[in-house]
């Protein structure tokens, strides 16, 4: 079997939006003042044009251009792993050259084209297709939990593997936002449609809240409850994201799931009445991956963002060095200032909610 569908991923246009700093005396000596920081249009992502080719061939024939790939073809090239499984017959999607620990990638970089393929393929043949992923031999729990939730077939192997192998080829410098809101609308098992609309993701580990417990407490008296996604299976975690109305979000791979979202989906649904998202920032790693993100969901989007220290401000703007996400300081605690966090939530107008009469935290116990 052999053949070539071609698409185009539609273009996404991002609003103007605002970014909140934490108080500093740079523009008044004698007073700081919250930085309120005006994000004007970007650039619009534009039409992405996507090729999904199958042929019948072993998946180490694959020539792709990520140096992950490169190393880990390397790898199944020697010793055992010269070793094939015959898969002949089955549609494969081989994702061993990503990683499978960031929820995000997973569903950014394979479930998007999968399912995009499977929406092609199954078009093309005029019958239901399913793809098998493959994933390394020793999948982490967080990629077989995901593609189970989704009920996406998966092959956890170190071996080459003979198939139908599907590829998705595109610009990779831009992801495939434009039909990711259509492509998740769908349903997965365990869901559960009675979580809270008011929601914030906290976070442990690198780039944590200095003053996560003083921030936690904010929000709750405004109605949110706090949840930490890395506690929370796929299903528990997609069904919050469903759900949700709200989330202030330190920034993290967690904010990817919320692209189960269904707000802005209504027909009915105006520009910008879906999901409204606060991003809490480190200041040594302000993005807008999800500013754009958001516009997919129809939704609206402000950044906060914290402290920013000598540390910092050094690395910024006189550290020539390349950007390393896992070394200091943009893996280090930062503080957010509740005054900048109130002005978030004005600019999206979020009402304020009757004070909760206890702090509301939900771990991985308190849903199972």
């Amino acid at each position: 079997m052999q053949f070539s569908l071609r698409t185009v991923v539609p273009s996404i246009s991002v609003e103007p939006t605002m970014m909140f700093g934490y108080p500093t005396c740079a523009s008044d000596v004698y007073t700081p003042k919250v930085e309120q920081i005006f994000l004007p249009d970007q650039e619009d992502m534009p039409e992405l044009p996507v090729e999904i080719k199958v042929a019948k061939k072993y998946t180490w024939e694959i020539q792709a251009t990520n140096w992950k790939w490169k190393l880990f073809e390397q790898m199944i090239k020697i010793g055992r792993h010269k070793q094939s499984l015959d898969y002949e017959g089955h549609f494969i999607f081989d994702a061993r050259g990503e990683t499978d620990k960031n929820i995000a990638h997973l569903l950014e970089n394979i479930c998007t084209p999968v399912l995009l393929a499977k929406k092609l393929i199954s078009q093309h043949l005029k019958r239901p297709v399913e793809i098998n992923v493959i994933l390394k031999e020793n999948a982490s729990k967080l990629a077989q939990d995901l593609f189970n939730t989704l009920d996406i077939p998966i092959l956890c192997t170190n071996f080459e593997v003979y198939g139908n192998v599907v590829e998705a080829i595109y610009d990779y410098r831009y992801r495939l936002y434009g039909i990711e809101a259509e492509l998740f609308n769908l349903e997965f098992k365990g869901y559960n449609p009675s979580t809270e609309e008011r929601i914030f993701i906290a976070r442990r580990g690198s780039r944590h809240l200095i003053n996560n417990n003083e921030v936690a407490k904010f929000l709750e008296e405004r109605g949110f409850v706090t949840y930490y996604f890395e506690d929370l299976t796929a299903s528990e975690k997609w069904s919050i994201a469903r759900n949700a109305k709200v989330v202030v979000a330190v920034h993290g791979a967690g904010t990817g799931n919320f692209i189960f979202n269904r707000l802005g989906l209504a027909p009915q649904a105006k520009n910008g009445s879906g999901l409204r998202i606060i991003e809490l920032f480190s200041p040594s790693f302000t993005i807008h991956t999800y500013r754009q993100f958001s516009t997919v969901l129809n939704g609206s989007w402000c950044g906060v963002r914290g402290q920013i220290t000598p540390e910092v401000l050094r690395y910024l703007d006189f550290d020539t060095s390349p950007r390393d996400t896992l070394k200091s300081p943009i893996r280090d605690p930062f503080k957010i200032d509740l005054s900048s966090l109130q002005m978030a939530l004005d600019y999206l107008k979020v009402d304020e909610a009757k004070p909760n009469t206890q702090r509301l935290v939900h771990d991985a116990h308190s849903n199972r």
